[in-house]
């Protein structure tokens, strides 16, 4: 999957320095936040499909602690196809 670039929205909880630092050291392919384009929603398709993929996955159980719930998404993350991820690429112009 090296042909996706890891980008968020401008949120605050995205553009923190510590989320930043993290996504530079753990992303392979990452824009930074002063590189974000504005306004650009279309930018970043897979807010439409994955973050809600990845909440109903990690919310069928209860987490006894931040790590527990980190494991978790790592988890899911990893799990998830690409067929879905390529699927919700092409089906968000729709959006």
């Amino acid at each position: 999957m090296n042909n996706y670039v890891f980008t968020q929205d401008g949120a605050p909880a995205h553009t923190f320095k510590k989320v930043q630092e993290f996504c530079k050291g753990n992303m392979a392919s990452f824009w930074p936040a002063d590189f974000w384009p504005s306004s650009s929603p279309d930018v970043n398709p897979l807010d439409f499909a994955v973050w809600g993929f990845l909440e109903g996955k990690t919310n069928k159980t209860s987490h006894t602690s931040v790590e527990a719930l980190k494991a978790t998404i790592t988890k899911e993350w990893d799990n998830m196809s690409e067929d879905f991820i390529k699927t919700s690429c092409a089906s968000s112009s729709t959006y």
